[in-house]
């Protein structure tokens, strides 16, 4: 069973931008509670790609500023409708 959007995006960020899993909840904002830079967010991009075989661009994550919303943006990009979305929490 995979594990639920956010889950797997958390383990991104704990895992591969070395952030402090306390820290890593739905209301994190990627440029203020997690301190990501424009070359973090390029990062992001790649494995997002990776991990949820999306076609995600910088320019797609120009305009969220929360976890919670990244999580929207993969679910409807991933066709995973309102239930991911749901799972965050």
């Amino acid at each position: 069973m995979r594990l639920p959007i956010f889950q797997r995006l958390k383990h991104i960020l704990v895992t591969d931008f070395a952030r402090d899993e306390a820290v890593v909840t739905p209301e994190a904002t990627l440029r203020g509670t997690l301190m990501m830079d424009s070359l973090d967010l390029v990062d992001l991009v790649f494995f997002l790609q990776r991990e949820f075989h999306l076609e995600a661009r910088l320019e797609d994550l120009r305009d969220v500023k929360s976890l919670e919303a990244l999580v929207t943006y993969i679910a409807r990009d991933a066709g995973q409708g309102a239930a991911s979305v749901a799972a965050i929490r």
